[in-house]
């Protein structure tokens, strides 16, 4: 439980919901903004230990699990960032979905041109393609799928792939006759 929940439980709320709308909004951010200085000051030299609670787990400040994007100077290893998401969690770089993602980067790392963070914003943008179509498909599950499509010397583009697949995908194919399609098409021609 957060720390304003436990801090707003203690305290008798009754006054302020019978002020006006404007008293009551200001009254509500005091009340948000001292529960914040008191979780401050919690998490300065009292342990949660000592306090009979179970510890709490620092929240970054942005969540990587609800980011849409990693930019060009984030610093968050696109494999976190993947597992993160697919976790709909923060997890840390030891968790093992981080290391499946990792290895499913290195692969795509020396299968494309691009970068395994530009490969992970592709992923996560075709998922929300996807998702705008009512279909869902796992970042790791299209990886492996463009994995499976040959790596044509490193010289193939994650994002064409993306493109192709999502278009293939819109004419209601599914995720096995899409891939099937592509690896056709990238045995007869060169893209």
């Amino acid at each position: 439980m957060s720390c304003w929940l436990r801090y707003a439980r203690g305290r008798d709320c009754r006054t302020v919901l019978s002020a006006p709308a404007a008293l009551r909004s200001g009254l509500l951010l005091v009340v948000l903004l001292a529960a914040a200085v008191a979780c401050d000051s919690q998490s300065d030299g009292n342990s949660s230990a000592e306090q009979g609670t179970a510890p709490l787990e620092p929240l970054p400040a942005v969540s990587m699990a609800n980011k849409n994007w990693l930019e060009a100077g984030d610093r968050t290893p696109p494999e976190q960032w993947l597992a993160s998401r697919a976790a709909h969690a923060d997890l840390p770089l030891s968790a093992p979905s981080v290391a499946a993602f990792h290895t499913l980067l290195a692969q795509a790392d020396h299968a494309y041109v691009e970068t395994p963070r530009m490969i992970a914003n592709r992923v996560a943008q075709l998922q929300e393609m996807l998702a705008g179509r009512g279909m869902t498909e796992s970042a790791d599950t299209l990886i492996e799928g463009f994995l499976s499509l040959g790596s044509d010397g490193g010289s193939r583009r994650f994002g064409e792939d993306c493109q192709h697949y999502f278009n293939l995908r819109s004419t209601n194919h599914d995720h096995r006759d899409v891939l099937a399609a592509l690896r056709g098409e990238a045995g007869g021609q060169n893209r």
